[in-house]
């Protein structure tokens, strides 16, 4: 796996949307604290592994409802390498996935929108079995925080246990063994439950032949009740035929008769009609009248009206130009005021001029003296700074000239004490004398015991088991006495051997101990030769350093005398820098002099255009008024004329519909007189009588077939519960057969559970065992590489206490340095990370606090041969990692918002 893009949008400091990209190799993230460092880690363990270390809404900018996170990963699949990106909300719920198709370069969704869904979409990605194991490899594994890098290390060993074994897969014995605990009882229950359901099945299947006869005889019965169903349904449908045609005669007399009274309406209705037309054909003809005896009025009006809009048009048009005259000469005034103003600027620049020639070199000498003061001034906190550097050459000599006697010192007692020691290979060969010896002495006891059981079972007279002889009860009784006293000096002899065994164990202990001590003889003295070489580099800096001193204290007993030459310039620079921004301000004002002048000319001649083309109005407003006078002269008539005109316009349309509608109205009579007839001739062929009779047997009939069918229904359902019972039993003795399956594989399975749990449980510390061997052999050489110290070794015990043996002393991982604990902390967790970390990525919180600049080059450099990850990002505050690692992330923060730069 490999992580592209980490994409923020209104996330803690992060404002609007940062991108962050992601590139394989090593990588550092750096910044100040409070930067937003963190949140980039904290944003991919949210999206892709559902961790936050506080409230979801708590990872929202202050002020912003809702953010967003988005990150992007290459993944290796059965289908090649793909690439994905998962979008999550913080604040809201919003959920997705897409997958880039490369070839038609676009993304395509993955049909993800809710929690559930994406986080079982991501432990199928990182074949985790749910989201409790998908948090844990990423607050145990890959993005430890940075609060317990070094915490689950100081725990009690009952608190390592419980966090080490669940990072590495060994609680799952121990809940193996838990869960397997009740099993075998449960398994007698589930037994005896059995047992039971068999004797409770036998007594139910009894019933079942008895069942089976009642659902035959039920069978018959409904068999003859729906034939006589279809005998009675079949002369009902011959009656229904029938009473349906008659039925049919009765509607056509019933809708014959409606229509005679609706065309009678009709014909009614036509009439008003009638009327109603020959009224409106008489008032359109008086309109008509009305609108020829005003048309002469209304044809003036109507002139008179278009001659207004074109004067009116005219009359805007010059008011139009008389604005533009009134605006064309407040412009001639300002650009007039401007040339003014630019002519007073241009005297101004002349003057400034003539000043920077005259100063010019006055302000040359006051810049050089101002630059070699400043540089001197700059110098002044070298001084104190080169004398505590003096001062803390000189300690660290001295420190370290100390550490050298006391090393010569220790080697020396070391010596010492080996002369004094018996050699541990002397105490091996006593040891395993006396291990022989008391292994001599147990095959003898158990051989004089195997002797007292058969003495003490053979029968007197009886061959002896020793020596053949007939047994008599002197003999056994002495040969028992013999053999018991002989055990007895045997276990005597044993415990003396058991202590002199003790006393040579521990006296070979104490050997090998000051041997290991002796055997690091060399490694003490590199050490004192690479001091001695430390104090001879330091005590060469130290001379180059107070060299450098006395030349500065040189150099600063001149400032005074410089500064006073500078003070007597002050007030001929201050005058070129005025002039000089003088000279800058009105540097255009020649060109936009000549500029404005030109300007106002052109404004003067644009005035003198406007006033020409107003002279073309004169004599408007005396138009407009004598055509006013005509419009109001013909208003009476053209008011007439428009009040009549549309009614006079319909004589012809209002004639056509009076002979409209009295040719409809002689069509409906005639229509009228048709349908009575039709009426007349259905009734005569209408049998009432026979029609009543229908109904009657009608009725008869079709109550048999319903009680029928009632007694047809109850039988049915008699015959469904019977089959229903059958079916019911039939299923309880298939699964009487079943159960006696099922008790027999639960006898085999109790025997198997059995041996299980006696197995399972005694695998777990082995396997710790072995675990941990192998991780700490890896740990120890990457500690070492990050120390670079060849005595130091690391041991990760069994019970996960981290141990670092340095010569002869042994340090548990409380009493370690801040140093030692940060780089023994990074070498398990790193290699934990190579045993654990399948997705090939992985975070590292501040993982440098307490190591030298030294020690982070050689965890940087172990990071680049780790070949098991494919991205490893190293978070931290240090700017030293931006010449180390492969690429760098840098967040910087100003006024609470966090930006990227990618180098």
């Amino acid at each position: 796996m490999k992580i592209v893009e980490v994409a923020l949008e209104d996330i803690k400091s992060y404002e609007g949307r940062t991108i962050v990209p992601i590139e394989g190799g090593v990588t550092a993230i750096l910044g100040e604290n409070g930067a937003g460092k963190s949140t980039i880690q904290e944003a991919i363990g949210f999206a892709l592994f559902d961790s936050l270390p506080f409230n979801n809404k708590d990872f929202v900018r202050e002020g912003a409802s809702s953010g967003t996170v988005e990150v992007t990963f290459e993944q290796e699949t059965s289908e090649g390498r793909q690439r994905f990106r998962v979008t999550r909300s913080a604040g809201r719920s919003n959920y997705g996935v897409h997958r880039y198709d490369a070839e038609d370069d676009e993304w395509i969704d993955q049909d993800i929108d809710s929690k559930s869904q994406l986080v079982k979409w991501l432990c199928a990605r990182f074949d985790v079995e749910d989201k409790d194991e998908l948090q844990s490899l990423w607050e145990s594994c890959i993005g430890v925080p940075q609060t317990r890098f070094l915490s689950d290390f100081a725990q009690r060993p009952a608190s390592r246990k419980t966090t080490f074994d669940a990072l590495l897969n060994l609680d799952a014995y121990e809940e193996s063994w838990n869960r397997l605990k009740d099993i075998p009882d449960a398994i007698e229950r589930e037994e005896q439950k059995l047992r039971e359901e068999i004797a409770g099945l036998t007594s139910t299947v009894q019933d079942l032949p008895d069942e089976r006869a009642k659902a035959e005889s039920l069978a018959d019965e409904v068999e003859a009740i729906e034939a006589k169903i279809g005998r009675k349904s079949d002369e009902l449908a011959e009656k229904e035929a029938e009473h349906e045609e008659l039925e049919a005669v009765q509607d056509e007399i019933d809708s014959l008769e409606q229509e005679v009274r609706s065309q009678k309406q009709e014909i009614e209705a036509t009439e008003g009609e009638l009327d109603t037309a020959q009224q409106e054909l008489r008032a359109a003809k008086k309109a008509q009248e009305k609108c020829e005896e005003n048309r002469e009025g209304y044809q003036r009006h109507e002139e008179a009206s278009e001659r207004l809009d074109e004067l009116e048009e005219r009359e805007s048009e010059r008011d139009a130009l008389a604005e533009r005259k009134a605006e064309q000469k407040q412009e001639v005034s300002s650009v007039e005021f401007e040339v003014n103003q630019l002519e007073g600027d241009l005297e101004t620049l002349q003057s400034a001029r003539e000043t920077l020639e005259a100063r010019e070199d006055e302000k040359q000498r006051y810049e050089e003296l101002d630059e070699k003061i400043n540089s001197l001034q700059q110098r002044e906190g070298e001084v104190e700074e080169l004398q505590e550097r003096i001062d803390e050459l000189a300690g660290d000599i001295d420190e370290k000239q100390e550490k050298v006697e006391s090393l010569e010192a220790k080697v020396e007692a070391i010596e010492e004490e080996w002369e004094e020691t018996t050699h541990p290979e002397e105490l091996d060969d006593e040891i395993n004398e006396r291990k022989a010896r008391r292994q001599q002495l147990k095959s003898e006891r158990e051989r004089l015991e195997e002797q007292l059981e058969r003495l003490r079972d053979t029968d007197v007279d009886a061959p002896c088991p020793t020596c053949d002889r007939p047994l008599k009860e002197e003999h056994r009784s002495d040969a028992i006495d013999q053999r018991e006293e002989r055990i007895e000096a045997i276990d005597t002899e044993r415990a003396e051997l058991s202590e002199e065994l003790s006393d040579l164990h521990d006296r070979r202990e104490e050997a090998r101990d000051v041997k290991r001590r002796a055997d690091k003889h060399p490694v003490h003295r590199e050490k004192i030769e690479s001091l001695e070489a430390e104090i001879d580099d330091l005590q060469a800096e130290k001379s180059e350093t107070e060299e450098t001193l006395e030349d500065l204290e040189e150099e600063l007993a001149e400032l005074p005398e410089l500064e006073a030459e500078r003070d007597e310039l002050q007030e001929a620079y201050d005058e070129y820098e005025t002039a000089e921004f003088r000279v800058q301000e009105h540097a255009d004002v020649p060109d936009e002099l000549e500029e404005k002048r030109a300007e106002l000319d052109a404004a003067n001649s644009k005035l003198e255009e406007i006033n020409d083309e107003l002279a073309e109005y004169e004599g408007l407003d005396e138009k407009l008024a004598e055509v006013k006078e005509t419009l109001e002269e013909t208003k009476s008539a053209y008011q007439t004329y428009i009040k009549h005109e549309q009614q006079a316009s319909q004589v012809e349309e209002r004639q056509q519909a009076v002979d409209e509608t009295e040719e409809e109205l002689a069509d409906l009579k005639e229509a009228l007189d048709e349908t009575e007839a039709e009426l007349d001739e259905t009734k005569a062929a209408f049998d009432e009588e026979r029609l009543q009779t229908l109904d009657s047997d009608i009725e008869d009939l079709k109550g048999e077939i319903q009680r029928a069918k009632g007694s047809l229904d109850e039988k049915k359902e008699s015959l469904r519960e019977a089959r229903g019972e059958i079916e019911r039993l039939e299923a309880k003795l298939e699964e009487r057969q079943e159960t006696l399956q099922q008790l027999k594989e639960l006898k085999a399975d109790q025997q198997f559970a059995d041996w299980v749990r006696e197995n399972v449980r005694e695998a777990g510390p082995k396997m710790r065992e072995i675990i941990t061997d192998r991780i700490g052999a890896r740990a120890n050489e990457l500690f070492r590489t990050i120390r670079g110290a060849s005595a130091e070794t690391l041991e990760w015990t069994s019970d996960y206490e981290i141990v670092v043996h340095d010569a002869d002393v042994t340090k548990s991982f409380s009493t370690l340095s801040g140093g030692e604990k940060m780089a023994a902390a990074l070498a398990v967790r790193l290699a934990i990370l190579e045993q654990l970390a399948s997705v090939g990525v992985a975070f590292l919180d501040e993982p440098t606090a307490n190591l030298d600049r030294e020690k982070k080059r050689n965890l940087v450099s172990q990071l680049k041969q780790l070949d098991s990850f494919e991205q490893l990002t190293v978070i931290s505050h240090d700017e030293t990692f931006d010449s180390m690692t492969d690429y760098t992330i840098s967040v910087t923060k100003d006024r609470q918002t966090s930006e990227v730069t990618v180098n």
